[in-house]
């Protein structure tokens, strides 16, 4: 009998609440993390809406050392030298270790894979540059940090949070022996670290990271995985969307005639994904099955998917045949359902194509907004709750469902439902479809 990748822990960084519990709970009720844009000069800009994570992330960094040269300059508008991707990773990763009872000390032992998908990485090396005075704008220093590539490394940020009793000092030049040297004191024992791999693949990038991270488990490339995505609010992002003019004006509303945009958002969720086998050789809970992954790509437009969803479609196929399932076996679809009018309409054609007539589907970006390449990995853990708690979030602001629509689209409440397997769909700007199956416990 195959061993099959689970989930045994979950950390979850939202703009509608942080960890698992409050998340859950402005799911089922319906509060939006959508509000003024905070830390950005919206006066001279049509949009005006983001959904943010207000609450404190309370994620301390250690202290420079004496020989880690290329540790970033400190970043004043944070407080801490960890760019804003990294705390909210950091944060989540911290959750799900815990809430997957593994220690530190487990995870220096064994070869602990770091997988963690992004659209724009760390951003903040950028933008706080952007507004410094022309006499500061770029330090030797910084000019030193950007050169060596360390300003988008979020999973070895988190790799060296976790994993070492000391900030970690990577090699720029010699790939050999000064790099062993730094995971050796990152993981401890003279054993080598899984990989730690930042996956960019712009929206799909939180379930491309997870459907990597179940590969390497499954080919014996790692023990454990810590899996999810990342990215924190960026100017880049938010002014980018809005002069693509797929931003919301107020209300996100997936799936609703009315629909007229996206909101922008920032989060990260990160699992703890291992081996059924050495789940339950620890006495781990199991939360939820990682079953199947389809990953795709196509070459239609840089922005717009394909009109008759080739890419998704494909992927969702390639899931299903993954997971040696039938259409017929899902009870329920997460919808990448973004808000915008191409992306919702095709994405339906997709579904009625993929599934049989009335498959339930709904989207949560309503409430969270599109946090971007944390936006596959947040919907995931709404899948896992929907799993465990036998109930289906429904599509928040959604009063008129556009047509043709031969799908059951949940719409007003919660809906208790007998959920046995789930399917997670994402894509993204560039052609990137990823899909992936998830199974109860």
């Amino acid at each position: 009998m195959a061993d099959d990748v689970v989930i045994t822990g979950m950390g979850i960084v939202s703009p509608i609440g942080c960890g698992e519990a409050a998340f859950w709970d402005a799911l089922r009720q319906g509060r939006s993390g959508a509000g003024p844009v905070d830390g950005l000069d919206t006066s001279q800009l049509t949009r005006k809406i983001a959904c943010q994570v207000r609450q404190p992330i309370d994620v301390e960094h250690r202290e420079r050392s004496s020989d880690d040269e290329l540790s970033p300059p400190p970043l004043k508008r944070r407080g801490t030298p960890l760019g804003r991707a990294s705390q909210l990773a950091v944060a989540a990763s911290r959750e799900a270790v815990r809430d997957a009872g593994v220690v530190p000390a487990a995870l220096r032992e064994q070869r602990t894979a770091v997988i963690i998908g992004t659209t724009m990485g760390e951003t903040d090396f950028i933008e706080e540059r952007l507004s410094a005075p022309d006499s500061e704008w770029l330090s030797p220093d910084h000019m030193k940090w950007i050169v060596s590539g360390r300003p988008g490394c979020i999973t070895r940020n988190v790799q060296v949070d976790l994993m070492s009793p000391s900030r970690l000092p990577e090699s720029v030049g010699d790939e050999t022996g000064a790099r062993r040297s730094a995971q050796t004191k990152a993981c401890g024992s003279g054993k080598a670290c899984g990989p730690a791999i930042d996956l960019y693949g712009a929206c799909a990038a939180g379930n491309m990271a997870i459907a990597k991270a179940r590969r390497q488990l499954l080919e014996g490339r790692c023990d454990m995985a810590l899996a999810g995505g990342s990215d924190g609010f960026s100017r880049l992002a938010f002014i980018g969307f809005m002069r693509l003019r797929a931003m919301a004006a107020e209300v996100c509303r997936p799936f609703d005639e009315k629909r007229d945009g996206l909101l922008v958002g920032e989060g990260a969720v990160i699992f703890v994904m291992e081996r059924e086998s050495s789940a339950k050789a620890r006495g781990a809970p199991i939360r939820a099955r990682v079953k199947g992954a389809g990953i795709t790509c196509e070459d239609y437009h840089p922005t717009r998917p394909h009109p008759e969803g080739d890419g998704l479609t494909r992927a969702i196929q390639e899931a299903l045949r993954d997971a040696g399932m039938s259409p017929s076996d899902v009870d329920y679809v997460c919808a990448h359902g973004t808000g915008t009018p191409h992306n919702d309409a095709i994405e339906v054609k997709v579904m009625e194509n993929c599934f049989p007539e009335g498959v339930s589907f709904s989207s949560i970006k309503a409430l969270t907004g599109h946090t971007m390449g944390a936006a596959a990995a947040m919907e995931t853990a709404c899948c896992v709750l929907s799993l465990q708690h036998q109930e289906l979030i429904p599509t928040w602001h959604l009063d008129n469902v556009l047509q043709p629509c031969a799908l059951d689209a949940i719409q007003g409440a919660v809906r208790p439902a007998r959920v046995r397997c789930v399917v997670n769909n994402s894509a993204g700007f560039g052609g990137y479809n990823a899909s992936i199956i998830l199974a109860i416990a």
